[in-house]
């Protein structure tokens, strides 16, 4: 997947002193975790947020960044360049920068509750539906912007994942927890599970 990013962070992968690499000796069968839980700081966390919007929004790479969303006679002006992530102790903010007629830009926070390194919580996340912001942009905009948020902070956490190594079938690791604690990002990397019988 690194392909679809900028070499700038492709390299910065390299420079990360928090990414521990899977030894090669060390062979992951199916649900097992690597032996170390990387604790991202919010800055380079933020620097592979910068790149994944694009992914999850389909957004080739010298494109623009800005995104309309459509909804019945609504319409919602997106600045993916602006989203932003913050972490504190349980809890990751995924802010989203967004616009419409009626609105001039503002950011809408989404706080996503996610798991603690002594309150693991798997992949299991949690929202609010009643977002901070404008009623009438909010009541309308609450579940696209949420989506957005959590499968952005998805995203970031899959990216990291692979780039720590691959199982004993040869396939990129993925995110078996995410975490938070102040300024740091919490993700546990494991071997995906087969959905397959026998595989």
């Amino acid at each position: 997947m690194a392909t679809l990013f900028t070499d700038k962070l492709v390299a910065d992968f390299n420079k990360f002193k928090w990414l521990k690499r899977l030894d090669q000796s060390v062979i992951l069968n199916t649900g097992e975790a690597s032996p170390d839980l990387l604790k991202v700081p919010e800055k380079d966390a933020q620097r592979v947020l910068s790149e994944v919007v694009r992914v999850v929004l389909d957004l080739p790479r010298n494109s623009t960044p800005l995104v309309v969303w459509h909804h019945a006679d609504s319409e919602l002006l997106v600045h993916s360049d602006q989203t932003t992530l913050r972490c504190t102790s349980g809890v990751v903010t995924v802010s989203v920068s967004v616009e419409c007629d009626q609105f001039q830009q503002l950011t809408i926070p989404v706080p996503i509750g996610v798991g603690q390194k002594k309150a693991v919580s798997g992949l299991v996340m949690s929202s609010f539906q009643d977002l901070q912001g404008p009623r009438g942009l909010v009541d309308t905009w609450a579940d696209a912007i949420i989506a957005f948020a959590w499968e952005s902070l998805l995203e970031v956490a899959s990216t990291i994942c692979e780039q720590v190594g691959r199982d004993a079938r040869g396939l990129p690791l993925v995110p078996g927890s995410i975490g938070a604690e102040p300024d740091r990002l919490l993700i546990q990397p494991v071997s995906r599970y087969s959905l397959s019988a026998g595989i």
